[in-house]
């Protein structure tokens, strides 16, 4: 990890950790993940918001095959050790089950700028300096991805330019972002995890907002 807390496009094989041929047989056997919004069910979106950014049938879909597949168990594990644990000089704490996102053509993933510590204990998540990992199965690109602030409160938006094959570690505790309407004629799929080096890890009382799972090591985490 920088010790600077700077934004950094991690390089990883695609072929060992193969996510977005397996992730991509779980829909509807459609195939290209970049033109979901063109199948049945991408059709049958509505415009997301807040309450409904993780409850569309394609999340339930992913949330149902993830944690039923030990295949992609084992594959994300496994980058988690050997991709992500090296940045570290000891252990950590990871988000034991990834978070999906699907940024529709004239849409968005997210339902509103936010800083992360926004959903979380504030002094808490400043304490543990949580380090957050984008991770996209799509090009993400414009406005179909991320836009965030290049340091706090500068309100100076900028996207997150990365592509499949890539993973980007960036502080969104810290730093405003949020997506624009999707303006490009390919959806963007992609997942992100958090990851609190183990000596910074306190415990809180707060849970997650969609699933009520606590802040703590075998709910939200696991320790590797």
């Amino acid at each position: 990890m920088r010790e600077d807390g700077k934004m950094t496009k991690i390089k990883y094989n695609k072929n060992r950790y193969n996510f977005y041929s397996l992730i991509s047989s779980w829909y509807f056997e459609f195939g290209d993940l970049n033109k979901l919004h063109k199948s049945e069910h991408g059709l049958n979106v509505n415009q997301i918001t807040r309450e409904t950014d993780q409850s569309t049938i394609f999340h339930k879909t992913f949330y149902t095959e993830m944690k039923k597949n030990k295949h992609f168990t084992k594959i994300y594990k496994r980058f988690i050790k050997e991709i992500i644990k090296p940045r570290y000089n000891e252990e950590i704490l990871y988000q034991k089950w990834p978070t999906i996102r699907f940024h529709f053509p004239n849409n968005i993933a997210v339902g509103e700028f936010h800083k992360d510590r926004d959903y979380r204990d504030s002094d808490w998540a400043m304490k543990v300096e949580e380090v957050n990992y984008y991770l996209p199965l799509t090009d993400a690109y414009d406005t179909n991805t991320i836009w965030t602030e290049t340091e706090e409160d500068k309100g100076d938006y900028q996207p997150i330019n990365t592509e499949y094959g890539e993973v980007v570690e960036w502080n969104a505790t810290k730093l405003t972002h949020g997506n624009k309407k999707n303006l490009t004629d390919k959806t963007r799929v992609s997942f992100d995890f958090r990851v609190i080096p183990k000596s910074r890890f306190v415990k809180t009382e707060k849970t997650t907002i969609n699933t009520n799972t606590p802040f703590d090591i075998g709910g939200y985490y696991e320790i590797i």
